[in-house]
C-alpha cells in the first residue's frame, strides 16, 4: 500500500464562458493541496475568454484550439497533462478548498483504484440545493462497501446508473495512462446530449472506480448549461444507450435493462416534444417505441401526432388548455 500522494493535472475545457472561467480558477488554485498544473483548452472561444485567462499568467496553462466540440478538447488536455491522474472540470463548475487534498489522500491509501467520482451540489441564483448522491434511488448503493468516507465495489454499476446517473464529468478523477487506454471521450458524440455519458459507461466497464461521499465539487445550473434544454438531453441519452448496446461489450448483460430504459426516455421526449408542439421529434419518438402505453391520455397523443399539419394544430390547442 502506497502512502505517496499522486499528482493531479487539471484539465478545463472551456467555450464562450468569460463570465463564469474566473470563478472556475480561483477555486481551482484556492486548494489546501496545489495541483500539479491547471490547464485551460480554450476551444475556440469568440468573447473574452482570452482576457479572462490572461489575468492568471504564470499560474496556468492554456493551449487554444480552432472550435471542435469539448471532446476534443478535453482529451487534448488530457494529452498535455503531466500528472499520474487527470481531472476534469466544467469552466463554469467549483471546487471546493478540500478536494485534491481529499481525494490524493484517499487515492495514496488505495492505489489500485483507477478512477473517482465525487459528490456534488448544484446551485443556481436561488442557492445551493441538495447533494447528489442523497437524491440516489433507494437501493443505490446496496452491497457496496465503505472505506473512509467513500463508497468502492458498488455491485452492477453500470447497470444502476442506468436509471440513475450521478457520476458527472466535473470533479471526476482518472489514471491518465487508462483514460488514453480506453480512448478518452469519443469526438462522434459532439453536440450530442448527455455527451458524457458514454464515456462514463466505458469506464465503468474497464475501471476499478470509487465514488466520493463528501460534495466536494459545485455544479452550476444556468440558462446555458447544455443541460439544460430537457429534450436534447434525454434524445442523447436514447442514443448513447443504442451505442453502448453495439458498441460496449461490458453492456451485454444488461440488454433488457438498457432496452427498457430506451423506452422510458423515449417515452420522455415524446411527451416533451408533443408538450412543446414539436412534432417531428415526437413523430420520430412515436414511430422507434417497442411498447407503447395504452392510456387513453397517450393514445390521444399519438392520434394527435400522425394527423397532417393542418388537422393537428387545433387538436393539440385544446390538450394544451386542460
Amino acid at each position: 500500500m502506497s502512502s505517496i500522494a499522486p499528482t493531479f493535472s487539471l484539465v478545463i475545457p472551456t467555450y464562450n464562458r468569460a463570465s463564469l472561467i474566473g470563478a472556475t480558477l480561483d477555486s481551482a488554485l484556492a486548494q489546501h493541496l496545489p495541483f500539479l498544473e491547471i490547464i485551460v483548452v480554450d476551444d475556440g472561444s469568440t468573447d473574452d475568454t482570452a482576457g479572462v485567462l490572461a489575468q492568471y499568467t504564470g499560474r496556468i496553462r492554456v493551449i487554444r484550439l480552432a472550435n471542435g466540440g469539448v471532446q476534443k478538447a478535453r482529451n487534448t488536455g488530457v494529452e498535455a497533462a503531466g500528472g499520474d491522474y487527470v481531472v476534469l472540470m466544467d469552466s463554469d463548475d467549483l471546487f471546493e478548498p478540500a478536494y485534491t487534498q481529499t481525494i490524493a489522500a484517499w487515492l495514496a491509501r488505495h492505489p489500485d483504484y483507477d478512477a473517482v467520482y465525487t459528490n456534488f451540489t448544484t446551485f443556481d441564483e436561488r442557492g445551493a440545493h441538495a447533494d447528489k448522491f442523497s437524491l440516489a434511488p433507494a437501493g443505490f448503493f446496496d452491497g457496496a462497501q465503505q472505506s473512509d468516507g467513500f463508497w468502492i465495489d458498488i455491485p452492477d454499476l453500470y447497470l444502476r446508473t442506468l436509471s440513475y446517473q450521478p457520476l458527472f464529468p466535473s470533479g471526476s478523477v482518472i489514471r491518465k495512462i487508462l483514460y488514453q487506454h480506453i480512448g478518452g471521450y469519443d469526438v462522434r458524440f459532439n453536440g450530442v446530449g448527455a455527451e458524457d455519458w458514454e464515456f462514463t459507461l466505458r469506464l465503468i466497464g474497464q475501471a476499478r472506480l470509487a465514488l466520493c461521499a463528501t460534495p466536494l465539487v459545485r455544479v452550476r445550473k444556468h440558462a446555458t448549461n447544455d443541460s439544460g434544454d430537457n429534450i436534447r438531453t434525454v434524445s442523447g441519452c436514447v442514443h448513447i444507450l443504442e451505442f453502448a448496446l453495439d458498441e460496449h461489450p461490458y453492456a451485454a448483460p444488461y440488454r433488457e435493462a438498457i432496452l427498457r430504459e430506451i423506452d422510458v426516455r423515449r417515452l420522455d421526449v415524446f411527451d416533451g416534444a408533443f408538450a412543446r408542439g414539436a412534432f417531428d421529434t415526437a413523430g420520430d419518438m412515436l414511430a422507434r417505441m417497442r411498447r407503447r402505453p395504452q392510456d387513453r391520455k397517450f393514445r390521444l397523443k399519438a392520434f394527435i401526432t400522425a394527423l397532417p399539419g393542418l388537422l393537428r394544430k387545433p387538436l393539440w390547442q385544446l390538450t394544451q388548455r386542460g
